[in-house]
C-alpha cells in the first residue's frame, strides 16, 4: 500500500530522520554538510525542523557545538515550527495562550537573528521569518504588515520585505512563496481568504520561470476553495474544476514544471495535487503520467478531500489512481 514517509525520495534525509526518532543528530549533521544547493537546503532543513520539533535533539546538538552555523539554523527551523503548531492549536479566545505563542514567536524571531549571524546569505532564516506571520494575525511584528509592491496595490499588506530578502537569496524559492501566500492569507482583505490565495497565485504566475514549481500555486488555492465549498456543502463542485481561468493553469503547471522536473527531486506534494487537479479539470492521460511519477510517495493532502473521511485518504490515492492507469494505460516506451 502506498505510504508517506517527509524526506520523500531522498534517502539521505531519510536516515537523518531516523536518527533524530531514535534521539540522535550525527546524521543531521552530516547532510546537511553534505547538502549543495539552496532549494534542497531548504527542502531538507524544513523536513528536519517539523521532525526534530517533536524532540530536544537540535537542544542537544546545539549544546554540543554551540558554534555550529548549521545547528543554530536547525534550531531557528525547530522554533518556527514550535510557534505554528501553537498556533493552530490554540483558542482564539484564550488571552493566556495568545500572550504564550507571543513569547514562543519573539523566542523564535531571536532565534533566526542569531543563526543570521555570520550567515546572511541562507534564504532559510527569512523563509522562517515568513512562516511567523502566519501566526501574528494581530500583526504586532512591523515587518508583517509592509505595503505590497507596486503596481500589485490589489494585494493586501504582509510580509512583503521578508519574501524579497529569501527571493534575492534564492530566487523563486518554492518555500518561500508558499509561505508568504499562506501569510497573506491569515490576514485577507475584503475580498476574503480564497480570492487572496488566487490573486497572488495569478501574480506570482505571471512572472515565475516558465519550469518553476510555482506555477502549482493556482492550483493550491483551487484545491483550498473545492475543501472550504464542500466543507460547507454546496454542490456541482466539479464546475470549479472546469472553468477556463483553471484548466488553462493546471495545462500550464504540467506543460511548463511537470514536463521539465525530475520527479526524484521534486516536491512529492506538487506531484500529487497536480495529479489530482488533472483528475479533477478532465486531463486523465496526463494525469496517468503524473501517478506513474508519484509512484508509491503518495501524500495525504490533497486525497484526503477527496475520500469519504480524511482517514481514508490512501485508499482514496489507490483508487483514483488505478482507475486512471486501467483507462490510461502507460504505452510502450512511457509517455510522450
Amino acid at each position: 500500500m502506498p505510504g508517506f514517509h517527509p524526506a520523500g525520495r531522498d534517502t539521505d534525509l531519510y536516515r537523518a530522520v531516523q536518527d533524530i526518532q531514535a534521539s540522535y543528530w550525527m546524521q543531521m549533521r552530516q547532510v546537511l554538510a553534505q547538502t549543495g544547493n539552496w532549494p534542497q537546503w531548504t527542502t531538507r532543513t524544513q523536513v528536519l525542523g517539523v521532525v526534530a520539533a517533536e524532540t530536544n535533539v537540535v537542544e542537544l546538538w546545539l549544546e554540543e557545538e554551540p558554534e555550529s552555523r548549521d545547528a543554530r539554523v536547525m534550531y531557528a527551523r525547530v522554533a518556527t515550527e514550535r510557534v505554528l503548531r501553537a498556533h493552530r492549536r490554540r483558542s482564539a479566545h484564550d488571552s493566556g495562550q495568545a500572550r504564550d505563542l507571543e513569547k514562543l514567536a519573539d523566542g523564535a524571531r531571536q532565534a533566526c537573528l542569531r543563526a543570521g549571524e555570520g550567515n546572511s546569505g541562507d534564504p532559510v532564516l527569512y523563509i522562517c521569518r515568513l512562516a511567523l506571520a502566519e501566526a501574528d494575525t494581530a500583526e504586532r511584528c512591523p515587518e508583517h504588515r509592509v505595503a505590497p509592491p507596486r503596481p500589485e496595490h490589489l494585494l493586501p499588506p504582509g510580509p512583503w520585505g521578508l519574501l524579497g530578502e529569501a527571493h534575492r537569496r534564492d530566487p523563486f524559492n518554492r518555500e518561500a512563496w508558499h509561505r508568504m501566500s499562506q501569510a497573506l492569507q491569515a490576514r485577507p482583505g475584503p475580498a476574503g481568504r480564497r480570492a487572496v490565495a488566487m490573486d497572488f497565485a495569478r501574480w506570482t504566475v505571471s512572472f515565475a520561470p516558465a519550469d518553476s514549481p510555482l506555477l502549482m500555486l493556482p492550483v493550491y488555492a483551487r484545491v483550498q476553495e473545492h475543501r472550504e465549498r464542500r466543507d460547507r456543502g454546496e454542490a456541482v463542485l466539479n464546475l470549479l474544476w472546469t472553468r477556463e481561468d483553471i484548466t488553462q493553469a493546471v495545462a500550464k503547471a504540467y506543460t511548463g514544471w511537470f514536463k521539465r522536473c525530475d520527479p526524484a527531486g521534486s516536491s512529492q506534494l506538487d506531484l500529487n495535487y497536480l495529479a489530482y487537479a488533472l483528475l479533477r479539470g478532465g486531463f486523465p492521460h496526463w494525469a496517468a503520467e503524473v501517478f506513474e511519477a508519484i509512484d508509491d510517495f503518495v501524500t495525504r493532502d490533497p486525497w484526503q478531500y477527496h475520500a469519504p473521511h480524511p482517514n481514508q485518504w490512501r485508499e482514496a490515492f489507490e483508487e483514483a489512481r488505478d482507475a486512471c492507469l486501467r483507462s490510461h494505460p502507460p504505452r510502450a516506451g512511457g509517455y510522450t
